[in-house]
């Protein structure tokens, strides 16, 4: 059972639900404000953590309008949708980015992207040695968490205590990262026993659609 509120929180989660009721979307902040008496913003905020932490209320990370009411479903949220962790940055240059374990960052992406696929994390793409894979620096790859992989598969390997995504080639013995790039730059890696495959490839999302909320299908599917 949920705790119980105080009249000034049962009056801004009211005031949530008619918005939603009327615009189909939450409030902003300021528009929260001016709904209970114009409150302030900082007020406001201390209503929603504890709204938050009741359970009436689940706030989706970096949106303008990210508040899901918990005990119905939300009008304009869309349940197909599914939060995917970014778990780390993979240089897709060479292995100077370390692993990151701590998940501070959520997609949303359409649950039949990752549906069969789960666990799925997100990393981010840092350089350009896999442009010809439409991986550019910036771009966030959703990943399907397993250590099994087959030559060909686009991967996640962690070298060492670094990470980086490549075509995985299995080849006379060997096991080697190759970039897709035309830059002559851009080396295979030949692979020691201090490696394992973190994950393979789903798609990517490029870095420029981070300015809306949600990512449908619209995306580079292997």
């Amino acid at each position: 059972m949920k705790e119980p509120l105080t009249y000034k929180q049962q009056e801004l989660l009211g005031a949530i639900r008619s918005y939603f009721k009327s615009h189909e979307q939450s409030p902003t902040l300021k528009e929260m404000g001016d709904l209970v008496g114009g409150k302030s913003l900082r007020t406001v905020a201390q209503y929603l953590d504890i709204l938050e932490r009741k359970g009436y209320i689940f706030r989706r990370k970096h949106a303008k309008r990210n508040i899901e009411l918990v005990e119905e479903k939300p009008q304009g949220i869309n349940s197909s949708f599914v939060s995917v962790p970014v778990a780390a940055s993979v240089g897709c240059d060479d292995l100077s980015v370390f692993v990151n374990e701590n998940h501070d960052e959520f997609l949303e992406v359409d649950q039949k992207l990752v549906e069969g696929k789960e666990p799925v994390v997100a990393v981010r793409a840092v350089g350009n040695s896999m442009n010809d894979a439409d991986i550019e620096n910036g771009d966030y790859v959703l990943v399907q968490v397993t250590d099994v992989a087959e030559s060909g598969d686009r991967v996640v390997a962690i070298v060492g205590d670094m990470v980086t995504v490549k075509r995985l080639e299995k080849k006379d013995g060997f096991m080697i990262l190759r970039p897709e790039s035309k830059d002559p730059s851009y080396k295979p890696i030949i692979l020691n026993d201090d490696f394992k495959i973190a994950g393979k490839v789903i798609c990517t999302v490029p870095g420029d659609s981070m300015d809306i909320t949600r990512v449908e299908p619209l995306v580079k599917n292997y």
